[in-house]
């Protein structure tokens, strides 16, 4: 093996077990690594260094990172409006003591509710807004899910109502669900968008990670919804395109491109993920399925890094 080589994989081999240690990729082990690797074990040093180059790049959030993007998505995005209205009426002269005052004013006017999944209802919205409730950001009743919708609204005065997800890759999942989900109403079944529009109801949905390009087209396609996502996620932080923030040059993007394309397509393993993305996205514990199916798949010829928990987004 060449020397440089050699430097190379060490060093990514080095990162690996730090990012491990510190849990920075919390929800992985070395054990999960070493084993999504022996995938790999034929190829030649200079194939490898393609391969650590993919896995030492992966956009990893972890648990911490979760939840400080959970924060912010309470704190900044969800009320920015309201806060900017009333700093406008007031020259811009609150305080943070006043700004806070009037957060904590709207977060008692809202109630959230887990996107769900129908594959997996117990997981992708649910795991959020479990967050929110145990780390403290909201009270448990401000939490509940959609068949308790109407009774809490009215019950609790209710103004705002958050549908809260995890990440979106394409906004399938969410077209789907704000097109028809649907309430009960006094025993007349109507479609949870027109409750809220008759009821004065301030619908938003707030996500911690997505695919830019979906979340513009979400925002232009649901003029009743307001979409907020905290981290936003673009084309350079895919795999194979272009411009990929991965690849030193566009030769070893290719070189990669078809490295890996053959590796999955004799193993049965299709290269792109949902609606053709290609992230190497993984948050704590969860891999969407627009992340690269060699990361999430599995079978006789092929060992994933991580176990895909259901969502269609």
């Amino acid at each position: 093996m060449d020397e440089i080589e050699t430097l190379h994989i060490n060093k990514s081999r080095a990162f690996i077990d730090f990012m491990l240690s510190q849990q920075q990729w919390s929800g992985l082990t070395k054990i999960d690594v070493e084993k999504w690797l022996s995938n790999f074990r034929e190829l030649q040093p200079k194939e490898m260094i393609l391969v650590f180059k993919l896995l030492t790049n992966l956009i990893y959030f972890s648990e911490k990172d979760v939840l400080e993007a959970l924060k912010e998505g309470i704190h900044n995005c969800l009320f920015y409006n309201v806060i900017l209205e009333k700093q406008k009426a007031a020259n811009f002269n609150l305080s943070q003591h006043a700004l806070s005052a009037i957060t904590k004013l709207e977060l008692r006017k809202t109630c959230f509710i887990p996107l769900l999944d129908s594959d997996s209802p117990h997981e992708s919205g649910n795991y959020v807004t479990r967050m929110l409730v145990q780390h403290g950001l909201i009270q448990p009743n401000q939490s509940m899910f959609l068949n308790k919708i109407v009774t809490e609204i009215r019950k609790q005065n209710f103004s705002r109502l958050v549908i809260v997800d995890d990440c979106v890759g394409s906004g399938d999942q969410l077209k789907g669900f704000w097109n028809t989900a649907v309430v009960n109403d006094k025993g007349n079944l109507i479609l949870l968008k027109d409750f809220c529009t008759q009821n004065d109801i301030d619908a938003n949905y707030l996500t911690l990670f997505g695919y830019n390009k979906s979340i513009d087209e979400l925002k232009q396609t649901f003029i009743d919804l307001k979409i907020c996502c905290v981290r936003e996620l673009s084309d350079v932080q895919r795999v194979f395109a272009n411009n990929s923030y991965i690849w030193s040059n566009e030769n070893e993007r290719n070189e990669a491109l078809m490295l890996f394309n053959d590796m999955t397509g004799n193993c049965g393993i299709p290269l792109y993920g949902y609606k053709g993305l290609d992230f190497a996205f993984i948050m704590h514990q969860t891999i969407p399925d627009w992340s690269l199916p060699l990361l999430w798949k599995e079978n006789a010829d092929w060992k994933l890094l991580m176990r895909r928990k259901n969502s269609n987004a």
